[in-house]
């Protein structure tokens, strides 16, 4: 299963399981071509995820995708890989979707018995959502941002372990993990402007591939922005490029 499919299943298990109140009576998710649509509102996760993999895109794959984000009032999204694009840009073409230019990289490497990081970062698993939030905030972009602090919270109540780096006693960074079977995703991984530069997000990462082991995972996978820091970091921590993915949105 591509990394891709296995978050779009994980988040698609979470949304349907969450209490249901006022906020989020909008959330949705629902599978389309081995993927999922999802929906959470007032945050990034408004796209369809894990689809086109395995098949073409279909007509009716589409009519469900629109129909479902067009219920919430927002415009159909996919995250697609490359190839899919490719395969089927025809279609696409023709739905009056719009290619982003913009491109991630899914790496993926096998997760051995880890040794123990001797570096000055300490990485420590945490259940403080609230400061694991704040802290992400701050790395990400400016506090404040209304939808980062809203996706970093759903992200908080999701995953399966949050993690905090930090270097003589101050918290610089921070990431999380979503376990699936024994593939374990690192996501929403941040460090602190000033803390850059010293191999903190190495740590983290180093850290999650630990913790993930420990959680039985025999697999990872990360994503990244194409030639980002970030991208250089999992090469240097053993992970090797798998495919490219790609935004298509339709207004």
């Amino acid at each position: 299963m591509s990394p891709d499919r296995a978050a779009a299943a994980f988040w698609a298990g979470y949304i349907r399981n969450r209490n249901v109140d006022e906020r989020t009576a909008a959330d949705g998710a629902v599978p389309v071509a081995g993927g999922y649509a999802l929906y959470v509102a007032q945050t990034a996760f408004s796209t369809v995820l894990g689809a086109g993999w395995e098949r073409p895109l279909q007509s009716a794959d589409l009519d469900v995708v629109e129909g479902f984000f067009g219920e919430r009032g927002v415009g159909a999204s996919f995250e697609l890989s490359t190839d899919c694009v490719a395969r089927d840009r025809a279609l696409l073409d023709e739905r009056g979707y719009a290619i982003a230019q913009t491109t991630d990289t899914i790496f993926e490497r096998a997760i051995e018995k880890p040794q123990a990081d001797p570096g000055p970062v300490q990485v420590r698993a945490t259940r403080d959502r609230r400061a694991w939030v704040a802290l992400l905030a701050v790395a990400m972009a400016d506090p404040g941002d209304a939808l980062l602090e809203r996706s970093l919270q759903f992200v908080a109540g999701g995953a399966s372990i949050l993690t905090i780096a930090a270097l003589d006693g101050r918290d610089i960074g921070a990431g999380a993990i979503l376990i699936t079977g024994d593939f374990a995703l690192l996501i929403a991984g941040g460090v602190l402007p000033e803390a850059r530069g010293h191999g903190v997000h190495g740590a983290l990462v180093r850290a999650r591939l630990r913790l993930a082991h420990e959680r039985g995972a025999t697999r990872a996978a990360i994503k990244t922005t194409t030639g980002s820091p970030a991208e250089k970091t999992a090469l240097r921590t053993g992970f090797a490029p798998s495919a490219t993915v790609v935004r298509a949105t339709r207004a």
